[in-house]
Order: C-alpha cells, then sequence, then structure tokens
C-alpha cells in the first residue's frame, strides 16, 4: 500500500511537470518547427554517409545496407526518447549546481535526483520516435528483420537505449559537483556519442570492447538492432545486465559523494 501510494505521488508530480511543460512549448510553437527541421537534416545526413558508402561495397563487416538503415532508425527512436526526457535536464544540471537551484530541490518531500532529472521535458522531440520507427519499418523486411510477435519486443529494446544514454550522461555530467562546470566534459561525452551513430561490428575490436564495456554507447541502437535483427547469445543478455546495473550504482555513488561535496550557492 506504501508503494502504491509513493507511486501514485510520484507521477502526480510528473505529470504536472509535463503539463507545466507542454505550456511552455506551446507559448514557443516555432522552436517545434526548428527543432524537427534540424533532426530531418540530422537523420538526412546520417542516412546519405551509408548511402554513398554502400554505392561503393555491397557489405561492411557483414551489415547490408537495409540493416544498417534498420539500425539506423532503431537509433534514431533510441536517441528522441533520451532527448525528450532527459538531455535539456543534463545540459541544465550545471546551473542546477553553480546557481544554488538545487537547495530547493533537497527541500521537497520527494528525491531531489527525480526532480533534478525531470524537470525539463522537450515534447518537440518526441515526434523524432516516430520518424525513426518509420525508417526502421520501411527497411525491417529487407534487413530481415522477422517480424511479427517480435515488434512487441522493440519497445524493451528502446527502453534499454534510452537507459544506456541516461546513464552514460549523468557519468559525465555529475563531476560538476568538483569542477564547477561539467561543460569541457559534456563537449566529450558528445564526441564519444560518434560511435553510437555506426554498428558496433564495424569498429576495430579495442574500440568495439570498449563501447561494449566502460563506455556502452553500442547499447544505445547498435545492440538492440542486432538483438532484433539476429538475436542475442546469453553471454550479451548478461553482459547488458551486468554493464547497466554497474553503471546505475556507479551513478548512485557519485550522486552521493557529490551531495556530500555540494555547498549552497548561498552559502
Amino acid at each position: 500500500m506504501k508503494f502504491r501510494r509513493a507511486l501514485g505521488h510520484y507521477l502526480e508530480i510528473y505529470r504536472v511537470q509535463l503539463k507545466n511543460n507542454f505550456v511552455r512549448e506551446a507559448v514557443y510553437r516555432s522552436n517545434f518547427l526548428t527543432t524537427l527541421m534540424v533532426d530531418v537534416i540530422w537523420m538526412g545526413v546520417e542516412l546519405s554517409l551509408f548511402t554513398v558508402l554502400y554505392a561503393n561495397v555491397p557489405v561492411i563487416s557483414g551489415w547490408t545496407k537495409e540493416q544498417v538503415f534498420f539500425f539506423l532508425g532503431i537509433f534514431f527512436a533510441s536517441d528522441a526518447l533520451f532527448s525528450t526526457f532527459f538531455q535539456r535536464n543534463f545540459w541544465m544540471f550545471s546551473d542546477l549546481v553553480n546557481k544554488g537551484e538545487l537547495d530547493i530541490l533537497l527541500t521537497k518531500p520527494v528525491n531531489p535526483l527525480f526532480l533534478a532529472l525531470s524537470r525539463w521535458v522537450n515534447l518537440t522531440t518526441i515526434f523524432n520516435v516516430f520518424l525513426g520507427l518509420a525508417i526502421a519499418v520501411r527497411f525491417a523486411q529487407p534487413a530481415g528483420f522477422a517480424g511479427g510477435w517480435l515488434w512487441l519486443t522493440v519497445g524493451f529494446w528502446l527502453l534499454v537505449g534510452l537507459a544506456s544514454a541516461t546513464v552514460l550522461r549523468f557519468v559525465f555530467s555529475i563531476w560538476v559537483f568538483w569542477t564547477e562546470r561539467s561543460f569541457a566534459l559534456s563537449r566529450l561525452y558528445y564526441q564519444f556519442f560518434h560511435f553510437a551513430t555506426k554498428p558496433d561490428a564495424l569498429y576495430p575490436p579495442a574500440i568495439r570492447y570498449l563501447i561494449l564495456t566502460f563506455l556502452p554507447f553500442a547499447f544505445i541502437g547498435s545492440v538492440p538492432a542486432r538483438a532484433l535483427l539476429h538475436g542475442l547469445q546469453a553471454w550479451e543478455y548478461a553482459l547488458i545486465v551486468a554493464v547497466l546495473t554497474g553503471f546505475f550504482a556507479l551513478d548512485g555513488w557519485l550522486w552521493r559523494k557529490g551531495l556530500a561535496r555540494y555547498q549552497s550557492a548561498s552559502s
């Protein structure tokens, strides 16, 4: 009963957050068109890159053009989910600490980390989820996707990609408690993020090991796409669970250490 009451309390808070963000987005309607246009251009660039490559070769590291386009659809949808629900919160994370806004969150009768990561929702990017899924659906059959009941697992793998992006971004943002500014590390995150835009099989063994373990950017789109197209071995499922569990534990530990070090901007 206590769990249900707490869950209902958090859901109500999040409902209010969504309402406030919807009102904010409605005021700046042109922002929706601008964001959509920029994201469509980005998707077009990624698709064009592989179109050029596959104009010269039929297969790259065992991936056909249709399989790569299916991967890109899954990756776009996963990344759009992260952009919708978490990206703006991480961009504001530095100001949250340095301007003392965290003080207010610490006084609320809810988990401050929940508030810190849920205050901002970029509703304009939710349409990119459907654009990514449309690309995946378009190339699913020629890519060899079995379809049928496997479509029901797409949502699960998108959540795996969302969780992976979130725990990774957190690791690169939390250092604001020690460095005062985390912009340099945030830029470093997006440098590594380029690894997520290609299937992991395309990389040399050392880089592939890196993006499957210590910096699991392959979990955002590449591993979910492989799981949907070819399935994964038991050890790969175990690896996903172990790596994500480890990152969740690391994020929690760093958050607690950061709070212990935190000094109010007003103090």
